[in-house]
């Protein structure tokens, strides 16, 4: 056993090494920030898979956990979101249940699973079942109990399908300054469960998984990232439900079927702008935001500078359209995304509960030109100042 144990850890440790190989092998040469982005992300990369798999993987003692923020970004996080995951096991029956809070959407989201992602064995993966808050009863101030799992019930009940590993939810802002978080709680249902102990053959099982896990991810980000120069300076894509029924990508596969994603890359020469033009759907929604990343598929940092920006955000057009500019340097205009000196980078746009998103419109222009035909903002103007994202 003691060898087993040291031949595990020594896997871990690799695991941890190729991440970093791959990461260096893809960074770019001109950007000294997106390398240090790189050394960054492989760390978090090791950090998510300990906090996820080893530490937050018991389906008979669920953890309904925040997956993302500031400090902790995966496969292109969304600044606008709560992320909040658990582990759940397709023989039991859950409750969840909470107060709403103030959030224009929440998206719940059953799929199988995600920690065997570069693991031998893989079956079929991707999004099993998908709702959101709105189509359950609540009560008066927007608390609401769901049963998850077990006998069909008439309402407030989701099936938990066979090979369902997690529950998702995607908790979406359009401004965090004035919307209360939702507080959600998940039990499981049924006879009380014994105290969980530390076994060790199960804890190596999730280290084995765990390194697995990391390299797996790392190659899919690059991977992502790399597919995006084949649509330069202009952003497209799909629905979340083209994804799921394609089946052709372990990570899409797990897409919300209630959104639809629209990504490309940016690529400036000094002095330049991309201008995205966001046209509204003709029928109505729920949300848009278009967030910039790194190489790694990390957003840029959020905190400080606008490097995000969303319908309730964003300042619009007299004709109903949003104007947003990427840009290295202030334009002098309301929606200006932020790239940090930045001269190349992707741009993901998601929609949720947005039937025929329409495609945005890009144009490749200069600074100057932007300058000339704008009048300049007042940045006294709270609406018009860049904010910084609260994640409290």
């Amino acid at each position: 056993m003691q060898d087993r144990i040291e031949a595990t850890h020594q896997k871990w440790l690799a695991a941890q090494d190729k991440v970093v190989n791959i990461m260096q092998k893809a960074a770019p040469s001109d950007s000294p920030v997106d390398l240090a982005e790189g050394i960054r992300w492989a760390g978090r990369l090791t950090s998510i898979a300990q906090d996820w798999i080893l530490e937050k993987n018991d389906p008979l003692h669920p953890v309904l956990f925040l997956q993302q923020g500031p400090y902790r970004k995966f496969i292109v996080d969304n600044p606008d979101v709560n992320y909040h995951f658990c582990v759940l096991d397709d023989q039991q029956i859950y409750r969840l249940s909470g107060s709403r809070g103030d959030a224009p959407y929440i998206g719940l989201t059953l799929g199988t699973d995600v920690y065997h992602w570069g693991s031998p064995g893989g079956g079929a993966m991707g999004t099993l079942e998908q709702s959101h808050i709105d189509a359950f009863t609540l009560d008066a101030d927007g608390c609401f109990s769901i049963t998850i799992g077990g006998p069909t019930q008439a309402e407030n009940w989701m099936p938990l399908p066979a090979t369902t590993q997690h529950l998702a939810i995607r908790e979406t802002f359009t401004n965090r300054d004035t919307q209360q978080p939702a507080d959600l709680k998940i039990e499981r249902l049924g006879e009380p469960m014994p105290a969980p102990r530390l076994e060790l053959d199960a804890f190596l099982e999730k280290m084995e998984t765990a390194s697995n896990f990391m390299p797996f991810v790392a190659d899919v980000c690059v991977g992502m990232y790399a597919g995006t120069a084949a649509n330069l300076n202009q952003i497209g894509g799909g629905t979340g439900a083209e994804h799921v029924e394609e089946q052709d990508d372990e990570v899409e596969s797990h897409c919300n079927t209630e959104m639809a994603y629209m990504g490309g890359r940016w690529k400036l020469n000094p002095g330049e702008a991309l201008e995205v033009v966001i046209h509204p759907p003709r029928r109505p929604f729920v949300y848009w935001g278009l967030t910039l990343v790194n190489p790694w598929c990390e957003s840029y940092d959020y905190r400080y500078a606008r490097t995000c920006t969303n319908n309730g955000t964003a300042t619009r057009e007299a004709n109903g359209d949003w104007r947003l500019v990427i840009a290295a340097e202030d334009p002098g205009v309301p929606n200006w995304l932020d790239t940090g000196g930045r001269l190349e980078g992707k741009a993901l746009l998601r929609w949720c509960l947005a039937p025929g998103a329409p495609q945005p419109t890009c144009t490749l222009t200069t600074l100057d030109a932007i300058r000339r035909k704008t009048t300049p903002i007042d940045l006294a103007c709270p609406r018009n100042r860049p904010r910084a994202y609260n994640h409290t």
